[in-house]
């Protein structure tokens, strides 16, 4: 019963914690403004993937990982990913543009977007951090029972899932979707800025 309770508890951090800033909000929920609810949920999947993986080698072998000097790399190539999708959504025309939300804006395909939201997700080594700093106490606590680990990240995946397919619904919301129309170019424009900034955090020790 202990090890259910802290299986919700930690999964309910992990949905929590996706509307703090950091890259993968920011895509998220940029896609699903501009392009929709199959959009944004694909870029979800594809984050989910990624944490999936980051997941399983947290629970196995992450603090050895992030000692590794090669953990440098991953971070160099992380911030050059953040900014080419900050160059892809900064406005090249700025000028104030409303949406028809008839013809949201012709966009990747699912299978782009999945693939998209999997490389932001998967070459940032700080996600690593994140999810041992979740879980270690609770694996700790288990360590006893072979199958918490395996549990702990299928669950720790599926409610980030959920959580994402949560906020792309959300978004979707009348008013919100008014509001990006209104102010398109201008919330596209903070948008990028906030992911060239995360680039540049990224790489700052």
């Amino acid at each position: 019963m202990e090890a259910l309770l802290s299986l919700s508890v930690v999964c309910g951090l992990l949905v929590l914690s996706q509307l703090s800033p950091g890259p993968d909000v920011f895509f998220v929920f940029r896609t699903a403004l501009a392009q929709g609810f199959r959009a944004g949920v694909a870029v979800g999947a594809g984050i989910s993937l990624g944490f999936f993986i980051q997941a399983a080698v947290a629970c196995t072998a992450g603090a050895w990982v992030m000692q590794q000097s090669w953990s440098t790399y991953m971070l160099w190539a992380a911030a050059a990913w953040l900014l080419y999708l900050a160059w892809k959504i900064f406005p090249k025309h700025w000028q104030a543009a409303e949406l028809d939300l008839q013809q949201k804006e012709q966009g990747a395909s699912c299978r782009t977007l999945l693939w998209q939201g999997f490389l932001c997700n998967i070459l940032n080594p700080k996600c690593m951090l994140f999810i041992l700093t979740l879980s270690a106490g609770p694996l700790q606590a288990h360590a006893a029972m072979p199958w918490y680990a395996p549990v702990l990240m299928l669950a720790l995946t599926l409610s980030g899932l959920l959580g994402w397919v949560l906020w792309s619904a959300l978004l979707q919301w009348q008013p919100v979707q008014g509001a990006y129309r209104r102010h398109t170019t201008l919330i596209d424009a903070v948008f990028s800025v906030l992911l060239a900034v995360f680039a540049v955090l990224l790489l700052w020790r």
